[in-house]
């Protein structure tokens, strides 16, 4: 049996075909150019597809920076000519640092001032979260370094057990100061049942914690969202 031959669709070849079958419509090399130029203009070549891992890792910094914008924070820094977005700098298994670094324009009487935005951002038992750390911080490592409070840091190197549930840290103490500390008003210390719970307005639950031990509470805290350089509960 031969084989079919394979057609030449140029558009010379292809009107040599038509010709010879004497089959209808608009048969000449030139007609044939002009009408798959007036069919590529309606039907504009599709843009090509990135690659998966490129789109998953689109999507990530997408999801963090909507939770940065939920809680406040600056997605980008506003140049004179052109503005600074965040990028994943580094990412572990459950958390990214997440940067920004460029000149910020304040009109024509101020000097542009370079500054750093930097945010950990992942998720936890509750929910996506996300934290403005130092803008010196270039790690995910130094940004749990920054993040951690100093008490936990000593109760930690001491050897006594810490809890966390969101922004508060649960640390072993002595009988004696069983429940101090100031706990933000989410979170509730039940001393009867020995219980952290926690009941933000927006619905965003951490687990309780049972701690039947002596704790203290430490409230991690964080720069504030937006351009304030003041402190804010990470929670």
């Amino acid at each position: 049996m031969s084989q079919p031959a394979i057609l030449d669709f140029t558009a010379g070849s292809l009107a040599r075909h038509l010709a010879r079958h004497d089959m209808p419509g608009q048969r000449s090399k030139t007609a044939i150019t002009q009408l798959r130029r007036r069919r590529a203009a309606l039907n504009p070549a599709l843009a090509p597809v990135p690659p998966v891992k490129e789109r998953a890792k689109a999507r990530f910094l997408a999801d963090a920076v909507a939770e940065i914008v939920r809680r406040g924070g600056e997605t980008h820094i506003e140049g004179e000519n052109r503005a600074t977005p965040l990028l994943v700098v580094e990412r572990t298994d459950e958390i990214a640092l997440i940067r920004a670094s460029g000149w910020r324009w304040y009109g024509k009487r101020v000097k542009p001032r370079y500054v750093d935005l930097a945010y950990l951002y992942g998720k936890d038992d509750a929910s996506p979260w996300a934290v403005r750390v130092s803008g010196t911080v270039t790690s995910v490592a130094e940004g749990l370094t920054w993040l951690t409070p100093a008490a936990v840091v000593k109760a930690e190197a001491a050897g006594r057990r810490v809890r966390r549930q969101g922004d508060v840290y649960a640390i072993e103490t002595t009988a004696r100061r069983d429940g101090r500390g100031v706990l933000p008003e989410a979170h509730e210390w039940r001393p009867a049942t020995r219980r952290m719970v926690h009941r933000p307005a927006d619905g965003r639950r951490h687990r309780p914690l049972t701690l039947p031990w002596p704790v203290e509470f430490v409230t991690q805290r964080t720069i504030a969202m937006g351009r304030s350089n003041g402190w804010a509960e990470g929670d």
